[in-house]
């Protein structure tokens, strides 16, 4: 995981030395609603729909291409599948997540341009139960997304797939998001 961070801020560090005109910079900030799980339906902890907020960096490299790194936050409530012998209710999810994003804009300079893109980082899932347990799992996230840029507004679906060494694929760390964003 450790290597994964390092090859992020190398990657972020190169793609901003390129940055050299100011209008090839674009901030975004956004809200969205978040569901865990594949498509929200797992065997684990119990996390429905739940909200997000993220801010995204990106640099035009060309018209078509933008390299860039989003940060992002979810919160939700639940129930965990694996507490004793009945689902223990009560707990509060906190997730954080850094990655770094590559799109391709298919109609860049229009009104509106649809875009395909990939993300890779990593996260932290914070578990507080209300029995005074908190636990904090860091895994890899890696995950296409697909959306439209109108003016202004960026309407996405992102697909977050976690990942870790030791378990492989994470189903309740895995979300899927709908976000409406800003770009200024």
């Amino acid at each position: 995981m450790k290597r994964l961070t390092v090859l992020m801020a190398l990657l972020l560090v190169s793609v901003s030395s390129f940055a050299q005109n100011n209008d090839k910079h674009n901030y975004e900030i956004g809200v969205g609603l978040n569901v865990y799980g594949i498509l929200g339906a797992d065997g684990g902890p119990s996390r429905g729909f739940a909200p997000g907020a993220f801010f995204e960096y990106r640099y035009d490299f060309t018209d078509k291409i933008d390299f860039g790194a989003q940060l992002s936050y979810d919160h939700s409530t639940g129930k965990s599948a694996f507490w004793g012998d009945a689902p223990q209710w009560g707990i509060v999810y906190n997730q954080i997540g850094l990655k770094a994003v590559a799109d391709y804009n298919v109609c860049p300079n229009r009104l509106v341009s649809p875009y395909i893109g990939v993300g890779l980082g990593t996260g932290m899932l914070i578990e507080d139960t209300s029995v005074d347990y908190t636990d904090t799992g860091i895994f890899g996230v890696l995950g296409p997304r697909v959306g439209v840029q109108i003016w202004r507004f960026r309407l996405a679906l992102e697909f977050d797939f976690a990942f870790n060494g030791e378990y492989g694929f994470l189903h309740t760390e895995t979300s899927t998001g709908l976000n409406l964003g800003f770009t200024f």
